[in-house]
């Protein structure tokens, strides 16, 4: 499994990139296929809402902490010059808070770029943490939404409790207008914010919640499996998974969300088991042809850059953009080098995140 790659270069890395973005990223190259189509953003905004929401879990926010937020997250967005942006992390008690939330984030976008931008908001049973997503007028229509936040997760044992998805998922329908004489084309995005490890203490395995995450990622899987076969097979339209996974690429959630593995390779006397960081351990011959490939780790650049999320100096990877094979054809960055992808990682200013932006430009 390739997940052992790039543990040595990831663990104890405790120096900040001083590099936002790759040297190539932001840059046109000459290219057949013309301007880039769409470039598709996510980022997790770390507690970002209204002032009486946001104190309710950070007591010391303040006005004007939010609003050097919002200036630092605009940068961000204009730094990779986003038409998309999956958001996770957006603090509201229900819909209609989240998508006023998203709405002013929008008008401050606007503000500065002269581009209008759509607001769709997720749903979260926990009536917390929500995610959503701005698209930019100009480039996209949202066809459809779908949120998958009252879906019952498969369980790792079968006597506990049922549970559900700690915040719903969104999947996102997007018409994209051609560019010059192009054809329009369908890009469908699903964004996920699973169990984050706070209140770990509390989980009776000591794994932080990895077992949670692991039931969110296969029923996440199975959902996208199910319903988008044919971005799988065909690649007429674009699928994308995207958001913060809360855990490290290597860990069982992860592989169980790439398809490399599944739920039942845990349960019983299965051929798999955790070490106490969440690593799946397993017998020889596991393994499954992976489905949803990453477009960051897997790109020679990108997954050079330390991470997305830095924790007692040590970064890791668990914000992350998954695309099935057939789909990562279209995030290449250059039409005639496969396994390079027009991908990179966003960390300035600071202010905006304690998680980086990441993105993925898309091309056809």
């Amino acid at each position: 499994m390739r997940f052992t790659a790039l543990l040595p270069f990831l663990l104890g890395f405790s120096v900040v990139c001083s590099a936002q973005v790759r040297t190539s990223d932001l840059t046109q190259v000459e290219d057949p296929r013309g301007e880039v189509e769409l470039t598709v953003c996510t980022q997790n905004l770390e507690n970002y809402g209204v002032l009486p929401s946001v104190q309710r879990r950070v007591k010391n926010a303040t006005r004007e902490d939010i609003i050097d937020k919002e200036a630092a997250l605009i940068k961000r967005f204009m730094t990779a010059k986003c038409d998309v942006i999956a958001v996770q992390e957006v603090i509201g008690k229900n819909e209609a808070e989240v998508r006023t939330v998203l709405a002013h984030l929008a008008l401050l976008l606007q503000r500065r770029t002269n581009r209008f931008f759509d607001v769709r908001p997720g749903t979260s049973i926990d009536g917390v943490i929500n995610v959503g997503v701005l698209v930019a007028k100009d480039r996209a229509d949202i066809l459809n939404t779908l949120s998958y936040s009252r879906v019952e997760l498969p369980k790792l044992i079968t006597k506990q409790r049922p549970r559900f998805f700690a915040r719903g998922p969104l999947e996102v329908q997007l018409d994209v207008k051609a560019v010059g004489e192009r054809i329009r084309k369908t890009v469908t995005l699903v964004i996920f914010h699973l169990k984050s490890r706070a209140g770990g203490a509390r989980d009776p395995t000591g794994l932080e919640w990895e077992t949670y995450r692991m039931e969110e990622a296969e029923a996440l899987r199975r959902i996208i499996d199910n319903r988008h076969a044919k971005s799988f097979g065909s690649g007429e339209g674009i699928f994308i998974a995207l958001g913060d996974r809360n855990s490290h690429f290597d860990t069982a959630s992860s592989a169980i969300l790439e398809g490399v593995l599944t739920l039942k390779a845990f349960q019983g006397k299965a051929p798999c088991r955790l070490s106490k960081r969440g690593i799946p351990l397993c017998l020889k011959g596991t393994s499954l042809p992976e489905r949803l490939f990453s477009a960051l780790i897997t790109d020679p650049q990108a997954s050079k850059l330390p991470g997305t999320f830095q924790l007692n100096g040590v970064f890791s990877w668990i914000d992350d953009i998954l695309m099935p094979a057939e789909s990562l054809r279209f995030a290449l960055a250059t039409f005639d080098n496969n396994g390079d992808y027009n991908s990179g990682v966003v960390y300035e200013p600071r202010e905006a995140s304690d998680h980086s932006m990441a993105y993925v430009k898309l091309n056809w």
